[in-house]
């Protein structure tokens, strides 16, 4: 088809989105399978039709349409040309809001599903992609539509939500073979969305992980542990790890990310609700990321990057030129040149620059003197220390901690 590039573009954007996109056929038995098999699972076959074979059959060419369903998960879907039988391109299914404990309690009590469902149930919701602007993922389903059609219109089906009161829903051993496939489905589709997290952190893209995350929420994940607290710290905790190799993978340091694998263990531990779960996150995420662009965009020498190492390492230490070039075995003539060549500074304005950095941070986040902080920084004569403080921050240390805490 003349559209080919087209459409595996809009595959691969389906993919950021973590929004499933396929093609339908009506009578196809595939068709079960652009739910992931909800509908199947909880014994309602029968409301394929009127959910897509029905709309396909009426369904227009120059026509992109909008459907939200009875589960209220929200689908778009057109005619493509040039294919026999009315073939569909499909994207979803996708939500447009969190749904909460007690959103998801009052769907399964409208919807009239039994207690034995309700975990199953959950895990559907909990896995879905969550759009809360449609309107992007209409922009791109436009664009594509401009590429095949010379004029097009967009459409809002309507649809009947209702379920009859008389609905029964099959007992937990008639379902078990639908309830395998739903789930493999689910887990195929979670497993990917984590794998193309860990891929982006290890490439230190920060605006693609910004996007991914729009619809990648942890506290929703399955439950494994009686506690939902601890259970979610469980699953960061992960995170954490996963996280911390695929930045190395990007080529950070082991010690920078020690620092930073550190930090995250102890603001999980500290986690006290789940509702503050998904800030934390994106904030883990975000950070590897960005370490990875601060770290692998250096491109120091192996001589500059373990000097480097060993001044951030430990800023309490002797870090003098000559000091630095006996511990790498080279001359301090050599290594001043050519880390003066690879950072534009010398290496010591760099020890300067970061021994304030340092004391900036234990001003703002502690209670120590000034004496003491000048000690943690390397620096025993105070006099010198508000010094080198001031000509890097333009206040003395005293006063800087004073316009912080105002």
């Amino acid at each position: 088809m003349v559209y080919d590039s087209a459409l595996a573009f809009l595959h691969k954007i389906g993919k950021k989105f973590r929004i499933q996109i396929t093609t339908v056929t009506p009578g196809q038995e595939r068709e079960q399978t652009v739910d992931f098999g909800l509908r199947a699972f909880l014994g309602l076959e029968e409301r394929y039709d009127s959910l897509f074979r029905d709309a396909l059959v009426r369904g227009q060419q120059n026509t992109i349409y909008r459907l939200t369903d009875e589960f209220m998960c929200s689908y778009l879907f057109l005619i493509l040309p040039d294919t026999p039988r009315h073939t569909a391109l499909v994207a979803g299914p996708y939500v447009t809001f969190e749904l909460g404990r007690e959103d998801f309690l009052a769907e399964v009590d409208r919807l009239g599903v039994p207690p034995w469902l309700y975990k199953r149930v959950e895990s559907y919701y909990a896995n879905l992609p969550v759009i809360q602007d449609p309107s992007v993922l209409l922009n791109v389903f436009t664009a594509f539509g401009e590429t095949i059609w010379d004029e097009f219109r967009i459409v809002d089906l309507d649809y009947d939500r209702s379920l009859p009161s008389d609905q029964s829903y099959p007992m937990p051993k008639e379902n078990a073979r639908q309830q395998l496939l739903m789930d493999m489905q689910i887990m195929q589709a979670r497993y990917d969305s984590e794998n193309e997290l860990l891929r982006i952190v290890s490439r230190g893209q920060v605006l693609r992980a910004e996007r991914l995350l729009k619809g990648f929420i942890p506290a929703h994940f399955s439950q494994r542990a009686a506690d939902p607290v601890r259970n979610i710290k469980n699953y960061c905790v992960i995170c954490n790890t996963l996280m911390r190799k695929a930045a190395e993978q990007g080529g950070v340091h082991p010690v920078y990310l020690d620092e930073m694998s550190s930090d995250f263990a102890k603001r999980i531990e500290n986690v006290a609700a789940v509702d503050t779960v998904n800030d934390l996150f994106a904030d883990m995420v975000l950070s590897y990321c960005r370490l990875v662009r601060k770290y692998t965009a250096r491109h120091y020498s192996p001589q500059v990057e373990r000097t480097v190492l060993l001044i951030e390492t430990d800023l309490s230490q002797d870090l003098s030129l000559r000091s630095l070039s006996e511990q790498l075995n080279i001359s301090a003539g050599y290594l001043s040149s050519l880390f003066h060549k690879e950072t534009g500074k010398t290496v010591t304005e760099y020890v300067s620059e970061k021994r304030a950095e340092y004391a900036a941070s234990l001003l703002r986040e502690s209670s120590l003197q000034v004496q003491t902080v000048a000690q943690y920084c390397g620096v025993p004569d105070v006099n010198y220390f508000s010094k080198l403080f001031k000509r890097c921050y333009g206040v003395t240390p005293r006063e800087y901690r004073r316009q912080h805490r105002n």
